[in-house]
């Protein structure tokens, strides 16, 4: 799968993660300027801040809807996402949906 397709994927499940908490509202836009004290410990060394949270969804956002997206940009998006999601989703969890979708 390319690039762009996982960061399509990865930034739904994200969203949809992130969503479960209230902190996504229905347009992939964060609810709140602060992510609560669980989840900024689980991104610890990933993030510095939710605005970079932000704008990997923007991204992922911008891929879903066919907007272009260099192959550097895309390869790091998915790469960050990646990493985001196992920081966010239970071992087991993440591997039986990423084999799933």
């Amino acid at each position: 799968m390319n690039d762009i397709a996982e960061v399509m994927k990865l930034g739904l499940l994200l969203e949809r993660k992130l969503s479960e908490r209230g902190l996504v509202d229905q347009n992939g836009d964060l609810t709140s300027p602060f992510l609560p004290t669980d989840i900024e410990e689980k991104l610890d060394g990933l993030i510095e801040n939710p605005i970079e949270l932000e704008g990997i969804l923007r991204l992922a956002n911008a891929a879903r809807r066919g907007e272009a997206l260099s192959a550097p940009v895309a390869n790091a998006t998915r790469l960050m996402i990646e990493e985001i999601c196992n920081a966010l989703f239970e071992p087991d969890e993440f591997q039986k949906i990423t084999r799933i979708h």
